[in-house]
């Protein structure tokens, strides 16, 4: 009976240490999804830290060239961006934001070891007289979700509406009302996390805000009235860029049109 036990035993344990090793490889593979996601949301986080405070507020169409000709610009020698959040003051919300995600990508390529190609970085510019829904800026800087849906596209990262799965360093569109798109009145921020005032649940947050310019901001929940999170997850895919069609029919359409949300998490696979 021992040596049956025995048997038993040495037949066991191989197989035994391989299942140890395919959970010890799939916890290690969560962990690093984790940490890739974490990394970059702490990029974005250092990557605020270099912008200016104050500059204004001002979205005229003046302030959308500046960020074309100056802040944002195609460097021919290193075959990348030069960003220069100085020079866009006074700017407004999706650019201060653009800057920030173009600056992170940066860090981002600094610290992982990676590259996007140069045709990659040549369609995440900014151009002058670049019409809503037009390439990747024109997404972005597009009323409803633009930059949800630039995310979506190129399979970057993820959108949700929930707060509580939030993380500081996600990025975020506000809608102060129901209307999406034409009649909007919306905000495009990096959340930074929620805060308790006089009882009061708030939503702190980064961006270029009214009067002032860059800098921080925290606003009581109540006065939200639609939220959609973008955590960018899967930063390599950012060279899928270069290949993402030159118009976007439906964000083209926000400057005219208004949308109901349940179309619009449809649109950007929203959780």
């Amino acid at each position: 009976m021992r040596y049956g036990w025995l048997a038993v035993l040495l037949l066991c344990t191989p197989l035994l240490a391989e299942a140890a090793e395919l959970r010890r490889r799939s916890t290690g593979t969560r962990v690093q999804q984790a940490a890739a996601q974490s990394s970059f949301n702490t990029v974005v986080l250092q990557s605020i830290k270099e912008f200016p405070g104050g500059g204004g507020y001002s979205a005229t169409p003046t302030d959308v060239m500046r960020v074309a000709q100056q802040a944002v610009v195609w460097n021919e020698r290193s075959g990348g961006l030069l960003i220069a959040p100085k020079k866009a003051a006074p700017t407004f919300c999706s650019a201060a934001v653009y800057m920030v995600l173009l600056r992170s990508l940066q860090r981002w390529e600094s610290v992982s070891g990676k590259r996007l190609p140069r045709k990659a970085w040549q369609a995440l510019d900014v151009q002058p007289n670049q019409p809503d829904g037009t390439g990747a800026w024109g997404r972005a800087n597009a009323n409803g979700p633009g930059l949800a849906r630039l995310v979506a596209q190129l399979g970057v990262g993820v959108n949700f509406h929930d707060v509580r799965q939030a993380r500081a360093g996600d990025f975020l569109k506000i809608f102060w009302t129901a209307d999406i798109g034409a009649r909007e009145r919306g905000h495009l921020v990096v959340y930074l996390g929620l805060e308790k005032k006089n009882g009061i649940t708030h939503l702190r947050y980064w961006s270029a805000n009214k009067p002032s310019g860059y800098g921080l901001k925290s606003v009581a929940l109540s006065r939200m009235h639609n939220l959609i999170f973008t955590r960018i997850t899967a930063p390599q895919n950012f060279v899928r860029a270069a290949s993402l069609p030159e118009h976007d029919e439906w964000l083209e359409s926000m400057q005219t049109h208004s949308f109901r949300f349940d179309t619009v998490r449809k649109a950007c696979h929203i959780r």
